[in-house]
């Protein structure tokens, strides 16, 4: 896996860019999503939540990564849970933490999507450091993690530049 810093969505249509997610839905049948990546991606595609928060509904804790090609076939994105379902309530389900085994589920499932995509030298993976912002994980943690499932030269994590204080 490359690093750089960077705008993650500097790399599109040359990456196929990584949103992460929670795993929920609303009662309007939508997803929420409300902060970084995931944000910046429902403001680019509206559409966005509405199909994700029904993929969801229909696969409920068993939802994985999922891959979405924007309109007019420019655009993929991978869709990257990495809080779980609040069966309780999912519409709440984004307030929730980010938890280090669905990071784990998602970046394996990640990996099997990219050797679906083409092997070990397949489609180009921007990621940003997912569960580390909203999600309230450190980098310490998650880091390992991506770096056993996501080794290969295909994966690229964009990091945020240090903001000055």
């Amino acid at each position: 896996m490359k690093q750089v810093i960077g705008d993650i969505w500097e790399y599109l249509p040359t990456h196929a860019i990584v949103v992460p997610v929670n795993v929920g839905w609303t009662r309007a049948g939508r997803n929420v999503m409300g902060r970084g990546v995931a944000l910046q991606a429902a403001r680019r595609w509206p559409e966005l939540p509405a199909i994700y928060g029904e993929a969801c509904r229909v696969a409920g804790a068993e939802m994985t990564v999922m891959s979405w090609q924007a309109p007019y076939g420019k655009y993929w994105l991978v869709l990257f849970p990495v809080k779980p379902l609040n069966e309780r309530a999912p519409w709440l389900s984004w307030r929730g933490p980010a938890t280090l085994e669905m990071i784990e589920r998602s970046a394996d499932d990640l990996a099997n999507l990219a050797f679906a995509w083409g092997g070990r030298d397949g489609w180009p993976i921007a990621l940003p450091l997912v569960g580390c912002g909203n999600g309230g994980l450190r980098e310490e943690e998650v880091m390992p993690i991506l770096e056993r499932h996501l080794a290969g030269d295909q994966f690229l994590l964009v990091r945020l530049a240090e903001r000055e204080a």
